[in-house]
């Protein structure tokens, strides 16, 4: 007769309590950072910047994210989620599906922008010489991808878009991201631009032009 096995001990109060306290010390430090990345850019976001920012201690900080590369590529995670996130929360407000996909530019414009998408793009263009932070993103950039294209589906497929479109849909839909994000570097020290805006506007008359092609007749 097998001997019957124990099942694992609960976790304690004090357990659950430690837990807790480590889970909101990461959430911490990561906002802490987004937030550092925003104002000061990547160079300056060193874990001392952190550390200011949070008030946290530097063990409190290191324990959690013992190099800087671990935090930068987590918070930059963390920042790309709240932006997909925020573009599901936004355009879930838009009732018609097909006016979903109509402002898509809007929707991915407004993200651009939020603070989240300057960290991105702060930790981004650092990659570009930093061998060991571009490798750490990969990974990150691709789970992301994944996300978005999935949304991007949903959205072609709710607003009644024939599947033989949606390949070229979802590649509209990279390139637009794209060029938003490409915008928002060049308005970064000038939002008066007036040659910016034109093209923003010009973007948006494309990706119209696009919906028209692609959606139904009559919507």
């Amino acid at each position: 007769m097998q001997p019957r096995s124990t099942p694992p001990a609960a976790p304690s109060d004090g357990a659950r309590r430690r837990t807790r306290r480590g889970a909101e010390t990461r959430r911490a430090v990561l906002e802490g950072a987004i937030r550092s990345l925003h104002a000061l850019g990547y160079a300056r976001t060193s874990i001392e910047a952190v550390l200011e920012e949070t008030g946290l201690s530097r063990g409190s900080v290191l324990n959690q994210f013992p190099t800087r590369i671990a935090l930068m590529t987590e918070a930059i995670q963390t920042a790309m989620q709240e932006m997909v996130d925020q573009t599901r929360a936004r355009g879930a407000l838009i009732e018609d599906p097909v006016q979903r996909v109509r402002r898509m530019c809007d929707l991915f414009w407004e993200v651009q922008n939020l603070p989240e998408a300057v960290a991105v793009t702060e930790v981004l263009l650092a990659a570009r010489w930093d061998g060991a932070l571009a490798q750490a993103l990969g990974p990150v950039a691709s789970r992301i991808e994944i996300q978005i294209d999935q949304y991007t589906l949903e959205l072609l497929q709710a607003a009644g878009v024939p599947e033989d479109q949606f390949e070229t849909c979802l590649l509209h839909a990279r390139i637009l991201i794209l060029s938003l994000r490409g915008l928002t570097i060049e308005m970064m020290y000038d939002k008066d631009r007036r040659i910016m805006h034109r093209a923003l506007e010009r973007i948006r008359e494309m990706h119209l032009a696009q919906c028209d092609q692609v959606l139904p007749a009559g919507r």
